[in-house]
């Protein structure tokens, strides 16, 4: 797999970020009282579409900085993907295709092929799963594992190795190994390894009933993408 595309030279930020570091609060050394549990957050928001802004800090060879952008995504399912990310002036940056755990990327006027757990990685310094990436726009979120109740009137729970601070009935935090997520209404902050890693802003949330098969699907060299056309 090819690294993201050139273009996004023309988009980064190369200055030093100044964007302050928000601590993690969850406390994985503690003892905790676990019980099995099941839940469903935002369980009508199951087909949606979302915009918003979105910053990353590159870390791959060819492009180290910030980037400032724009998103566009749909999701037809949790496994179900398109993700598009524009620059300054509109300027198309990147089309993803998500399906389950594999992707196809639009760069350099051709479509590539890669993991979706490795090109997460090069979009936003951590892996993304689809369950997570649709909690910090405001899908459905699915959870089945161990929670427990805490003093303050929190909770925190795990499924694995991935930690959730819930307040209220909404998840304000997420940690899993070296990424932890802050809750900044109206959108998520993501901090790897001690470092910035992405921000999400979220400016519009659509429920849809429905979308076409043909936006999640690659189109042929011969065929516009179905995208264009709308």
């Amino acid at each position: 797999m090819k690294r993201i595309l050139p273009v996004l030279l023309f988009a980064l930020l190369l200055a030093v970020s100044c964007t302050s570091v928000p601590k993690r609060t969850i406390d994985t050394s503690a003892e905790y009282d676990f019980k099995p549990a099941k839940f469903e957050l935002n369980p009508q928001n199951t087909v949606f579409s979302a915009e918003g802004s979105v910053t990353m800090w590159l870390n791959v060879p060819q492009y180290k900085g910030r980037f400032n952008g724009d998103y566009e995504i749909l999701s037809a399912s949790p496994e179900t993907w398109r993700m598009m990310i524009t620059g300054p002036f509109n300027m198309a940056v990147a089309t993803v295709i998500i399906k389950g755990e594999t992707a196809d990327i639009f760069h350099e006027g051709k479509w590539d092929k890669g993991p979706w757990s490795a090109i997460s990685k090069e979009l936003f310094n951590a892996e993304i799963d689809g369950n997570l990436l649709s909690l910090m726009l405001g899908g459905r979120f699915r959870f089945d594992g161990l929670c427990a109740d805490r003093s303050d009137g929190e909770q925190l729970c795990k499924t694995g190795r991935t930690f959730y601070k819930i307040k209220n009935g909404e998840v304000v935090e997420v940690a899993s190994g070296e990424l932890y997520i802050i809750n900044e209404k109206p959108g998520w902050h993501g901090i790897h390894k001690s470092k910035n890693a992405f921000i999400f802003k979220n400016k519009k949330f659509t429920n849809v009933e429905n979308f076409e098969d043909s936006l999640f699907e690659v189109p042929k060299e011969d065929e516009k993408d179905e995208f264009d056309e709308l």
